[in-house]
C-alpha cells in the first residue's frame, strides 16, 4: 500500500491518536494530527473514528482527497460557500442562522448574494448543483 505518511510522521500519529485515547476528558484536538493533516495539502483530509475501536480493537484513521469545489462556488465568499453547502445539506434559512450563529437576515441575504453571482435560480437549483 501507498502510503502519504512516513515512517515517522505514522509513528507520530500513532502517539497523537494514544493520547487522545488516554485523555481523561475524552477526545481533543491534538495539534500532533492538525500538523501532520495540514502537512498532507489542503486537498487533503484526515478522519480519526476513536469509536472504531469498539468493533475494530484500535482506531480508524482514514486519509482521503477532498472533493474538487464545484466551479460554480468559486465567485462566492467563503461564507457564501457555508451557506450554499449547508442550504444543500437542508437546513431552513432558521437553521443555517443558528448554525453559524447569524440572524436569519443575514442568511437570506447570503441566500440572495448566492442565487445572483451563480445565476442559479432557485435554492432548489443551488441544492441540486452542489449535488451533482
Amino acid at each position: 500500500m501507498n502510503s502519504l505518511l512516513d515512517n515517522e510522521a505514522l509513528s507520530r500519529l500513532r502517539d497523537a491518536v494514544r493520547d487522545i485515547q488516554t485523555h481523561d476528558g475524552g477526545p481533543i484536538p491534538h495539534p500532533e494530527i492538525i500538523a501532520l493533516a495540514n502537512a498532507l495539502g489542503p486537498d487533503k483530509r484526515v478522519t480519526l473514528d476513536l469509536t472504531a475501536t469498539n468493533v475494530l480493537g484500535t482506531p480508524l484513521v482514514v486519509i482521503g482527497s477532498m472533493p474538487p469545489e464545484p466551479q460554480i462556488l468559486s465567485v462566492l465568499t467563503p461564507r457564501e460557500r457555508q451557506v450554499a453547502a449547508l442550504l444543500a445539506s437542508g437546513l431552513t434559512n432558521k437553521g443555517i442562522a443558528l448554525k453559524l450563529a447569524l440572524s436569519p437576515a443575514t442568511v437570506k441575504d447570503h441566500i440572495h448574494h448566492i442565487l445572483k453571482k451563480t445565476g442559479l435560480p432557485t435554492r432548489a437549483a443551488v441544492a441540486a448543483y452542489l449535488a451533482s
